[in-house]
């Protein structure tokens, strides 16, 4: 791969002239029956265990850290277990925590596993109301994601780049596997400079491995994985971080996709002036072509905005830059749809960069960038672990702290939902077939706090927290069994 550096260059200025779509070339891939199961973490009805891919220790580029939220009025007590990686040889840590009614811990797992250069974490509750996310923190920002409720045979990180010379980007593949038997993955990596693979690499029993991405394929301004595990089963996840003129500066984290689904929604996406957000579909199909539409779900019931139709050939990912289309312009805020029109399933993922404009015009502006996976289901209630802080620890009135997104999949019925803090009723809002409605989650509370919502019909929630430096964006956690979103009318 390093030798076509010149020829990577060259066409990384192709792909900065082009238009909306960049498609991604072949990949080699199985022929093999797909196998679907849902990407969303699974409710919190009925899980006791998290599986957190993780991060780095202190020194490293992206430091771990845990948080867990006990959203019941009862305390709650955790098994938490340090899974270290890297060249040094070293056992797994485990601690028992309690978690105080409506309490939130958080928890620096490298203190556990000192010597590791890597570490992931796997949680087991007592109870099933403990809500865990990752945070990863570098000196771009920082970066968050719920953890994983299950592991899987293959996994999909659609967007990454490795332009680390010019725009300083480093794309890393987390692998935890938490089981007491090795696991072998083979990884494709599919990129705008070409293919390469990672075939036959061991993930030890009760370790996590870093897949440092940059160093396989050099100086490509997008590259998807592919990741098959050949023996055993492991929970995967990933960390993107940036600082140039063209990637933006930040840190995004975000779960790899298990699966694929004919229906995804993405809950966060807007476009602006210093917004660039970018839809990838990864059609991981051997043999089989997915027509896609792209369906614009506004807040405005007065809206109708046509979908960006798109095609994805087999083993290929097609990128969308929602900033490109002209369609978009002065609507703002809003959700999508990604539908696959053909009987073959896709996966789907967002990723946002905003820059700082030279004039705010007064207003606070944060520079940084997100990703977050689609859901291929919807439910009724829902968890959102939020934050709003200035630097005393309060909002600031006027800016934007971020948002509680509700997205209504139905294409016939209304959806009421009731949105409550700490168990106290805050909203109740009524979102339209195919709509979606945005709250501030500066109006929802202060500091951190955990938003529930529940809602008359299967819904969709995501949310966007803005912080002092950073920003991030996911979906939030279902409590109640899902619905498949394909099957909802």
């Amino acid at each position: 791969m390093r030798s076509m550096r010149v020829l990577a260059i060259i066409a990384i200025g192709g792909l900065l002239l082009a238009g909306v779509l960049v498609d991604i070339p072949d990949r080699a891939v199985p022929d093999r029956a797909d196998q679907y199961q849902s990407a969303l973490v699974a409710p919190t009805g009925v899980v006791n265990t998290w599986f957190c891919p993780g991060g780095s220790r202190p020194a490293g580029i992206a430091e771990l850290t845990v948080q867990m939220v006990n959203r019941s009025d009862e305390p709650r007590t955790v098994t938490v277990s340090a899974l270290p990686g890297g060249s040094a040889p070293q056992e797994l840590s485990t601690l028992e925590m309690s978690i105080e009614p409506r309490g939130r811990v958080l928890l620096q797992p490298s203190e556990a596993v000192p010597d590791a250069e890597w570490v992931g974490v796997t949680v087991e509750t007592t109870g099933a109301d403990v809500v865990v996310e990752q945070i990863v923190t570098a000196a771009e920002g920082v970066g968050r994601s719920p953890c994983l409720t299950r592991t899987a045979e293959s996994w999909i990180v659609s967007n990454g780049a490795t332009r680390s010379a010019v725009e300083k980007e480093r794309f890393v593949v987390m692998l935890l596997n938490p089981f007491p038997d090795v696991a072998v993955v083979d990884i494709e990596l599919v990129a705008d400079v070409g293919r390469d693979s990672i075939d036959g690499l061991v993930v030890p029993a009760q370790r996590v491995v870093a897949v440092d991405i940059t160093s396989e394929v050099t100086v490509a301004s997008t590259v998807a994985a592919f990741i098959d595990v050949v023996s055993g089963r492991v929970a995967a996840s990933w960390i993107q971080i940036a600082d140039g003129l063209i990637a933006g500066r930040g840190i995004r984290t975000a779960p790899a996709v298990p699966g694929a689904a004919d229906l995804w929604h993405l809950p966060v996406a807007a476009v602006g002036a210093d917004r660039r957000d970018v839809v990838a579909v990864s059609n991981p199909s051997a043999t089989d072509t997915a027509e896609v539409d792209v369906e614009i779900l506004p807040e405005d019931p007065q809206l109708d905005v046509g979908p960006i139709e798109i095609t994805v050939r087999p083993g290929r990912t097609a990128l969308i830059d929602l900033s490109r289309q002209a369609r978009l312009d002065g609507i703002g805020h809003f959700s999508l749809a990604v539908r696959s029109l053909t009987p073959v399933p896709v996966a789907a993922s967002i990723t946002s960069v905003t820059s700082t404009p030279a004039d705010t015009g007064g207003a606070a502006v944060v520079a940084g960038s997100t990703a977050t996976i689609g859901a291929d289901g919807a439910a009724h209630r829902w968890l959102v672990p939020a934050e709003v802080r200035d630097q005393d620890g309060a909002a600031v009135p006027g800016t934007d702290t971020g948002s509680l997104v509700i997205v209504n999949p139905s294409a016939a019925g209304i959806a009421q939902a009731d949105v409550s803090v700490d168990g106290s009723l805050v909203r109740s809002v009524e979102i339209g077939p195919l709509r979606s409605r945005r709250l501030p989650l500066s109006e929802l509370g202060s500091g951190n706090f955990v938003v529930e919502v529940d809602a008359s019909a299967p819904v969709v929630v995501g949310r966007e927290v803005v912080g002092l430096t950073s920003r991030s964006a996911s979906l939030g956690v279902a409590v109640d069994q899902p619905a498949p979103i394909a099957g909802i009318g």
